[in-house]
């Protein structure tokens, strides 16, 4: 009896050490330029390079298969994507793969080509049926006809209107197939001249609307947000994949496969992923990232609008003492911090791609996002302690739409592998005494009250990863679905995004099909002792209307009221 009295207050001790880890979920770190100690960062290329993907482009672009397609005709190159090799069993693979889409404006039709980067296969071609996003490229050459328009050619000269990204970024009329690229024009002091034009590349026409934007957009008088600094921003496939390691005493501490943005998957893409991830030599992840981001306005006043997270926008990260060991990837020097349009309200910039810094115990990743008008702030923090915070912040540009209220939802998706790829998985709730053992497949919400938390643990030993939601995560809505899913893991043998349970497949831009639709990978498959998955889900929204720069916001981390994120936090490690 005495044993077992000691057996239970352990079990209690230890539910109460992990409870008082949950509360300390809620609060968060504040930012300081404060020289960080010797911590070590080594960054090492990593997959295709940007000589190997401009010469897979050139490649497929002549290849009889395509050629065949788009010989006499008028078309351009707009995306460009890594085809995955995700064999868990196998260390990380580089891709050896590419999809090309391409768009035909004579014949108004979406054309895919897939090969390999060694050439050794034969081109293949299909049509798709959707709307590729405008690349900088096509939106530019949009913009000069607008300035050859009798109606907009004086206000865009003397500056009365600026042009901007809108949402959403594309228009086809119906009982039409043509594409037409949007435009926004904004008048300076709200002069009323607010619109949203749309323009045809194949016939060099530029159309408007009687309520001044096409349907799921808006252009009122007034308009709110930071002004657009129209800066480059980078194209989908833009090469950049590293290997991170962060040390301390010449011991690796952070391990990991990094992939900007521009290079990472998903049908949207999924801004920074990290993937591989250990922890003092321990796997905590498999992989991590942001595959669904969406946004609902009040009164479907403006879209709703699924977002996608590859166009990196520029934003601040110092030069002086600065390194760029890849593409797209820059270390800071020691006590400098990056700075996005959250942190100075400026949409200007000297770097676009992934800024990495120390600050706090912690090592810092850290992007700016553009979608349109808006511009979305990812960041994922690795303590010294273990602790992971993966955080994403919401800002926009001057327009109308953002005057009304509307909710933000990201949705995480985390492919644990906690010390191997087989774990437990269980709920943890404040004021309840033991663990509670999830067995199946499931999705439901948080509980700010006893603030529901998920705990997943080893199969064969102790170690353990808690999930901890913050308070600025938000409720969850109709639109915005769940708070939490817990998924058994799926690979597919040259499956899509759809059948690997990566994304659900949904593209932009407008319409009732924005929300996210991952309920029905909820079957009641066993989690116990295998690969688990979880989905979370924060929710913001955003009513200041104005979406200025806060008073408090300087100097801050980002943690504020608008950024979500949970904590991920070691247990046992």
């Amino acid at each position: 009896m005495k044993k077992f009295n000691q057996v239970f207050f352990g079990l209690c001790l230890g539910l109460i050490l992990i409870v008082n880890l949950a509360a300390a979920g809620e609060k968060t770190l504040k930012r300081s330029k404060r020289v960080q100690d010797s911590t070590q960062i080594t960054v090492v290329p990593w997959g295709p390079s940007q000589e190997t993907v401009n010469a897979a482009k050139l490649r497929v672009e002549r290849s009889k298969a395509v050629q065949s397609e788009l010989s006499g005709t008028r078309y351009r190159l707009l995306e460009f994507n890594y085809l995955e090799n995700d064999d868990k069993s196998q260390p990380p693979q580089v891709p050896t793969r590419f999809r090309a889409v391409f768009y035909d404006y004579t014949n108004d039709r979406t054309l895919v080509a897939e090969g390999d980067f060694a050439g050794s296969e034969t081109i293949s071609v299909s049509r798709a049926f959707y709307q590729p996003l405008p690349n900088d490229e096509e939106f530019d050459e949009a913009v000069q006809i607008l300035q050859g328009d009798k109606n907009f050619s004086g206000l865009l000269r003397n500056e009365m209107v600026k042009p901007f990204r809108p949402m959403p970024p594309t228009t086809v009329l119906d009982g039409t197939t043509e594409r037409l690229v949007n435009i926004g024009l904004n008048a300076p002091d709200n002069s009323g001249k607010n619109e949203v034009v749309s323009v045809s590349l194949k016939n060099g026409w530029v159309i408007r609307y009687d309520k001044g934007s096409p349907e799921t957009s808006l252009a009122a008088p007034t308009s709110c947000g930071v002004t657009s600094a129209n800066q480059p921003t980078s194209g989908r496939g833009t090469a950049g994949q590293y290997q991170l390691t962060v040390s301390q005493g010449g011991s690796p501490l952070w391990e990991m496969l990094v992939i900007r943005p521009s290079a990472s998957s998903g049908s949207s893409a999924s801004g920074i992923e990290v993937r591989d991830v250990k922890y003092k030599g321990k796997s905590v992840l498999k992989r991590g990232h942001v595959p669904i981001l969406n946004v609902e306005y009040a009164g479907n006043q403006c879209g709703p609008y699924r977002d996608w997270q590859y166009q990196e926008d520029m934003f601040d990260a110092p030069t002086t003492g600065a390194s760029d060991p890849a593409d797209g990837i820059r270390i800071l020097a020691s006590g400098q911090i990056a700075q996005t349009v959250l942190d100075n309200g400026t949409d200007i910039g000297n770097f676009k791609g992934v800024a990495i810094y120390t600050q706090n115990k912690e090592t810092v990743l850290i992007t700016e996002l553009q979608a349109g008008w808006y511009r979305y702030i990812m960041e994922w923090r690795f303590a010294d302690d273990g602790t992971i915070r993966p955080r994403y912040g919401f800002g926009a540009t001057n327009n109308s739409c953002v005057c009304i209220a509307h909710n933000h939802h990201a949705y995480w998706r985390f492919d644990f592998d906690i010390v191997n790829p087989n774990n437990k998985i269980f709920q943890v709730e404040r004021g309840r005494k033991f663990l509670q053992p999830i067995l199946t497949e499931r999705f439901q919400n948080k509980n700010i009250q006893t603030n529901r938390s998920l705990l997943i643990q080893n199969s064969t030993g102790n170690e353990a990863y808690m999930l901890v939601p913050n308070l600025t995560d938000g409720v969850v809505d109709t639109f915005g679905a769940h708070d939490f899913w817990v998924l058994r893991y799926k690979s597919v043998p040259g499956g899509n995004s759809v059948q690997n349970e990566i994304d659900d497949g949904r593209f932009c831009c407008g319409g009732t099909s924005q929300g996210i639709a991952i309920d029905p990978w909820v079957n009641n498959e066993t989690v116990v002792d295998q690969d688990i998955v979880v989905w979370y889900g924060a929710h913001f929204i955003h009513t200041d209307g104005e979406n200025l720069v806060s008073p408090d916001r300087s100097g801050e981390i980002l943690t504020n009221s608008y950024v979500v994120g949970p904590d991920i936090r070691p247990i046992r490690w």
